[in-house]
């Protein structure tokens, strides 16, 4: 089968030379037509030859012709339009247990969510599909059942995109809408966030702000619950408690989780679905797997029941670390506090720089981590002044806004991007974007490329996985430690994918305290120290998978867990 992809919002027939259209050869024929323009530009696959040269003729990027010989067209559960993304299968529920959803960004997986919960209609390629249409496709198939119950089925499902929750009423005068007093404050209790019940909504940061919306989520008694992307701005504690909170929920209901975050998606999940396809052009969903082989599989890019390979190279995990303070020592700061108006205060002690090296920042939201690495930046005025630490630095912000009406490419040219940089943070695509038209996952990936890109001693990288799949952020830690390695440089990275700081970084400076109120930030510590620290205070080892290489939680009161904690082993890589 063959499909002919265009992405509507690169589409420009009204100002470019049509040139799809012009150097097609079927067009050529004065029989036969096989594009279409008017106010927006068709492509009909029956009579396309697949020769791709309106792809490569197309002065805006925006056609994709795919062919898939294991694929006919029947085998299309909904396409959004004609020359639009299209999914091939759905993944099946499992009653009592917590499914995930496991693949990149533009595959299919918020569409599949919104398929099962009923929010859209399948319409298995064409403009609408009957009752009797989509019995008879599912016809054999476990999830029949699940479609012939489901009106009957009550459904709760939290989306991806929270900024439609976001107004200027109280906290429990939107949960009272969804249910009763009592059951809020339950609730608001497990997921400790009972002190914002009374805020207003608009108020409220992104990590309470995603718990308030599981907590609306989780309230009635539902059959059938939907979690998209739930661990979003929260700290690994927080995911921790969330995970353990969604746990409990999928006790005798069916629940299905989207996640990027693979440490907490293998501790989460009972089973997995596995998303692979082409970007914003189709997706195709695995049969289901347990967790722990689904992830491996994920990360081996190789679907063994399957016999299907989904990427070139295996994603693995290397652990090779530098000793702390191992490079040349190029600067360094001393003891310091900030205060801010809030009543905030942070405490910091005094550290080193060394060449060749990544520090990760890891702790709770609220202790100062943003905070840190702004001082050092020189942006905030420390109990000893501004910080100058001497060196060139350059900064990627946690949070990305901007307004600018600048194209990607010439930014690019300007700020002299290279040709790898580029490669490995996929820019090629939005070059024709404007910086304003970013999506958040293009914006970020964009950041941190044009952070990496300066010529810097010193790379302070807040928050890189905010917004990226799983691949995107392991191609961002293996980008950030080459860079570090290879010109001999410095990053600090903060971040709450405690997979991404295992892969790239060298040393640990950990944050406690109370949430808004004080935060401590730890000496740096060598890297095995650092991570031991943290998951004491949480409670919680690790082990290695053997397969992989990657991270695993060990279930809690476990031999190995129980093992680990007696023999003071809290992470074993």
């Amino acid at each position: 089968m063959k499909l002919a992809i265009i992405h509507k919002e690169k589409c420009k027939p009204t100002i470019c030379g049509h040139e799809c259209k012009k150097y097609c050869p079927i067009e050529k024929k004065e029989s036969d037509s096989c594009i279409t323009i008017s106010n927006e530009t068709t492509i009909d696959e029956t009579s396309c030859i697949g020769c791709a040269i309106c792809v490569k003729r197309c002065p805006f990027e925006a056609i994709e012709i795919i062919n898939l010989p294991s694929m006919n067209e029947n085998d299309i559960v909904h396409r959004y339009g004609e020359n639009g993304f299209a999914l091939y299968g759905l993944p099946t529920p499992k009653e009592g247990n917590v499914l995930g959803l496991l693949g990149r960004n533009g595959i299919g997986k918020s569409t599949a969510i919104k398929l099962l919960a009923g929010t859209e209609k399948i319409n298995l390629g064409e403009k609408s599909a009957s009752k009797e249409d989509i019995k008879k496709f599912f016809k054999g198939n476990e999830i029949l059942r699940y479609f012939e119950t489901l009106d009957s089925k009550k459904i709760s499902y939290k989306p991806q995109n929270l900024s439609q929750l976001v107004m200027d009423i109280n906290v429990m005068e939107l949960l009272e809408k969804r249910g009763k007093i009592a059951d809020i404050k339950r609730l608001a209790k497990k997921l400790n966030i009972e002190n914002v019940l009374e805020n207003k909504i608009n108020k409220l940061s992104g990590g309470e702000l995603q718990k308030i919306a599981i907590l609306a989520t989780s309230l009635g008694d539902a059959d059938i619950y939907f979690f998209d992307e739930p661990l979003a701005f929260l700290d690994i504690k927080e995911r921790l408690r969330v995970s353990d909170f969604l746990k409990e929920i999928a006790k005798n209901k069916t629940l299905i989780v989207v996640e990027h975050d693979l440490l907490i998606l293998d501790y989460l999940t009972d089973y997995l679905n596995i998303f692979f396809g082409g970007q914003g052009a189709f997706g195709t969903v695995s049969g289901v797997k347990s967790s722990s082989v689904g992830v491996n599989a994920y990360l081996h890019g190789f679907l063994k029941e399957e016999n299907l390979r989904i990427r070139d190279k295996s994603l693995n995990f290397n652990f090779t670390k530098n000793p702390p303070m191992s490079g040349a020592k190029i600067a360094e700061w001393p003891d310091f506090d900030l205060k801010f108006n809030s009543g905030f205060e942070l405490k910091v002690d005094a550290g080193e720089i060394h060449q060749n090296h990544v520090i990760g920042i890891l702790g709770k939201n609220g202790t100062g981590k943003t905070s840190f690495v702004r001082a050092l930046a020189g942006e905030l005025e420390t109990s000893n002044g501004k910080l100058d630490l001497g060196l060139d630095i350059s900064y990627k912000p946690q949070y990305l806004f901007t307004n600018s009406k600048e194209t990607i490419k010439d930014i690019m040219f300007k700020e002299k991007i290279g040709k790898k940089l580029a490669s490995v943070f996929n820019l090629g695509v939005l070059h024709a974007k404007k910086l304003k038209e970013l999506s958040g996952g293009e914006l970020q990936r964009f950041s941190i490329a044009r952070c990496l890109a300066k010529n810097a001693e010193v790379y302070l990288i807040d928050e890189p996985s905010a917004y990226l799949d799983v691949e995107e952020r392991i191609s961002v830690a293996k980008a950030i430690k080459d860079i570090m390695t290879e010109k001999e440089k410095t990053a600090f990275v903060v971040d709450h994918d405690l997979l991404l700081i295992s892969y790239l970084a060298d040393s640990i400076i950990n944050f406690d305290g109370e949430s808004g109120v004080n935060g401590q930030a730890s000496k740096i510590r060598g890297f095995e120290e650092g991570i031991s620290e943290l998951l004491k205070s949480l409670d919680i080892t690790l082990r290695k998978d053997k397969e992989s290489g990657r991270p695993r939680i060990n279930k809690k009161d476990s031999v190995l867990d129980r093992e680990q904690k007696t023999e003071g082993k809290w992470a074993v890589f």
